[in-house]
């Protein structure tokens, strides 16, 4: 299964991330590289994750170590990832980014 890839944000994890990621050089690394990972998780099994959108599709992966989720679906062939955020965000935030 293709997955699209956009290294846009990560060049600049603070405006994605927030805060509890950011405590340190360290923490932000970890942080990006657990996010790296569920990315690889999603990319080799994309249905394994869990439905938290039923209309969509939506699939939700945890990170490991940290409090943030990421929200992806797929489209057609393609692996979307639309939304990485922590927990504490309303979980109602993410559909508006289908739109």
């Amino acid at each position: 299964m293709a997955c699209a890839h956009d290294t846009g944000p990560v060049a600049q994890p603070e405006l994605w991330l927030g805060s509890p990621c950011l405590r340190s050089v360290r923490a932000s690394e970890e942080c990006l590289l657990a996010v790296g990972v569920a990315l690889a998780r999603i990319e080799t099994q994309p249905t394994a994750q869990v439905i938290v959108d039923v209309d969509t599709g939506a699939r939700r992966a945890l990170l490991r170590k940290f409090p943030h989720r990421v929200i992806d679906l797929i489209d057609g062939g393609t692996i979307v990832v639309f939304a990485v955020m922590p927990h504490r965000r309303d979980v109602h935030t993410w559909p508006e980014r289908l739109g």
